[in-house]
């Protein structure tokens, strides 16, 4: 049997460590998939309180040890895309041309996310409706909004300055966007997700930048 070169034999055991590599971060994502999925049905069916991690896991087929290998808590499985959406956002912010109005990247921000909240709206609602009747999943979502808050702000920041007048003003508009996000989202929530959420989200942001007026 012909022997290997060198190199033969480094492009070979490369290969075979990626298809290692590959099998592994493939069960990882089914692992991490099945977390949610068996969390958010469990969480439906017998409620948030009620699901402890060892019934997750159990079900999953993996210890509470590899579970906080995927997720610090039970409440991150309520918002698994939380870092990740909240990343694309700063991303949306930081592309923004330095002379952009502000309401004008919010509004592009709206484009971005806005569709695909409402392509995902059954299963938004229905989670909506959890946080809704679970004090500790509130409280988590009332820190989701602080982080975006934050980074508005921040965002903001860089373009006008840091001075007082300016960093007080940053954190204002930032603040009273969240609050109108909030209030859009909430609507739509409670009305089932029917209404076109960008256009909501854009009408918003719109009287935001002009005022209210009362009529």
């Amino acid at each position: 049997m012909p022997r290997l070169s060198e190199e033969e034999v480094v492009e070979r055991s490369s290969g075979d460590e990626g298809k290692r590599i590959g099998r592994r971060e493939a069960r990882k994502r089914a692992t991490y998939a099945a977390l949610v999925t068996v969390a958010h049905r469990r969480f439906h069916e017998d409620g948030f309180d009620a699901t402890t991690l060892d019934d997750i896991c159990a079900e999953v087929g993996i210890s509470r040890r590899t579970f906080f290998r995927y997720f610090k808590s039970k409440e991150d499985l309520v918002f698994p895309n939380r870092a990740e959406r909240l990343e694309r956002f700063v991303q949306v912010l930081t592309d923004a041309p330095a002379d952009e109005n502000p309401f004008d990247t919010l509004r592009r921000a709206t484009r971005q996310f806005g569709p695909e909240y409402m392509a995902h709206r059954a299963q938004l609602v229905a989670q909506q409706a959890l946080i809704a009747r679970t004090p500790s999943l509130r409280a988590r979502e009332a820190e989701i909004d602080r982080d975006w808050e934050a980074v508005m702000a921040r965002a903001i920041m860089a373009r006008t300055g840091t001075e007082r007048a300016a960093a007080v003003r940053a954190r204002v508009i930032a603040g009273a966007c969240i609050g109108v996000i909030r209030a859009t989202m909430r609507h739509w929530f409670t009305t089932g997700g029917v209404e076109d959420l960008t256009q909501m989200g854009e009408d918003a942001l719109d009287c935001l930048e002009r005022g209210f007026a009362l009529e």
